[in-house]
């Protein structure tokens, strides 16, 4: 007998639990104090976790079945129903996934190359201050690019990475805050975890709760960004990097310029989300270190979580599912009655007996043995 399998029961048991998982991760994502006390790395663990139980739906044989006959029963005569005469509901909703799938990625691909493109061919203007910066930068290699074009400094590519930054007045020492900030999200790959999330996003486009937890994953890595370069920071320079965090923001809401989409680019502020940029200022000032032994201990609850899914799985009982035969009495010859109760022979009857109240409810079929 297999180990492994892969079933409709274990897509279901998947799909639940990563939902389960997604809610419970958006919800400390907003409490600065869950944060602080177990780091943003928890939560970025936990989604990661939470992606691979959603795509790797596989069903263990010894894993603990919990009954849910009483959903499965309407759930399956509901996707048998024809629609027509050679349609099923399932066969609609597998090609209305499909179909969505693909309109959904052509959208995210075809906006993501817009982006890009535009960014490309923006009317740059020269910045010895960010060059001079930027060469102290060698790994990984950057390129700056400054136009009065771009609304937020951002950062997008894999291999040859590109900065972009907005024509603002800043002094030399904010110019290296953004800097550092944006060549953080190049040593993290932030730009490669974003485009996964679209094409899982893209995948699952029928699924509410990844999109809500693809923003706070976003957010989460501005977070991240935040705390590994915090750590580094003295106090005045973590003031000055709060500073310089309004001040970009202060010339933003300033500018006339249209926001564009930003799906796989990576910015240093965001102008719509106040919550977020209150909880960077709390993250970033507050002065109390994690406890590496309780991290660690959280990290190792999670992995036993993740682990002990798979040996849970949402299926109905085959005894309470199994269709039930009828409930009837066949009349084999003229003084010869059988009593079947579920498919199942119960007793022979008597002409009288047949007509008594006890038998007479049922249904009398004629036929033979």
């Amino acid at each position: 007998m297999k180990a492994l399998n892969i079933s409709i029961f274990s897509l279901l048991s998947s799909f639940i639990l990563f939902n389960f998982a997604a809610l419970i991760i958006i919800l400390n994502r907003n409490k600065t104090a869950f944060i602080i006390r177990y780091g943003i790395n928890l939560l970025l663990l936990s989604s990661l976790l939470a992606f691979i139980r959603l795509i790797l739906p596989i069903d263990l044989y010894n894993a603990k079945i919990i009954d849910i006959h009483q959903i499965y029963r309407p759930l399956k005569y509901f996707l048998v129903l024809k629609i027509g005469n050679e349609l099923y509901i399932y066969q609609f909703l597998l090609l209305l996934w499909g179909i969505g799938t693909v309109l959904f990625l052509f959208y995210y691909l075809s906006t993501s190359i817009l982006e890009i493109y535009k960014l490309n061919h923006l009317n740059c203007t020269p910045c010895p201050t960010l060059e001079t910066l930027c060469s102290n930068y060698m790994q990984p290699k950057v390129i700056i690019k400054i136009s009065p074009e771009v609304d937020v400094p951002k950062v997008w590519g894999f291999y040859k990475c590109h900065i972009y930054f907005p024509n603002y007045m800043l002094s030399p020492d904010e110019w290296k805050f953004i800097l550092d900030h944006e060549v953080q999200h190049i040593k993290l790959h932030d730009t490669f975890i974003k485009m996964l999330l679209l094409f899982l996003t893209a995948l699952f486009w029928w699924n509410p709760i990844m999109y809500i937890l693809r923003k706070n994953i976003d957010q989460m890595l501005e977070l991240r960004c935040d705390s590994k370069l915090a750590q580094n920071y003295s106090l005045e320079m973590q003031n000055k990097y709060l500073e310089t965090i309004l001040k970009v923001l202060r010339e933003r809401n300033t500018s006339s310029l249209t926001i564009s989409k930003k799906y796989l680019t990576a910015s240093f502020v965001n102008h719509s989300a106040y919550s977020l940029t209150r909880q960077r200022f709390e993250m970033i000032l507050n002065t109390k270190k994690l406890n590496k032994n309780r991290t660690f201990l959280c990290y190792c609850i999670t992995v036993l979580l993740f682990v002990s899914s798979y040996f849970i799985i949402l299926q109905p009982d085959e005894k309470m599912t199994t269709e039930p035969g009828p409930t009837l009495i066949l009349h084999t010859s003229p003084n010869e009655y059988k009593l079947y109760i579920n498919g199942t022979f119960s007793q022979n009857l008597t002409p009288n007996e047949i007509h008594s109240k006890k038998y007479s409810k049922y249904e009398i079929i004629e036929g033979s043995n």
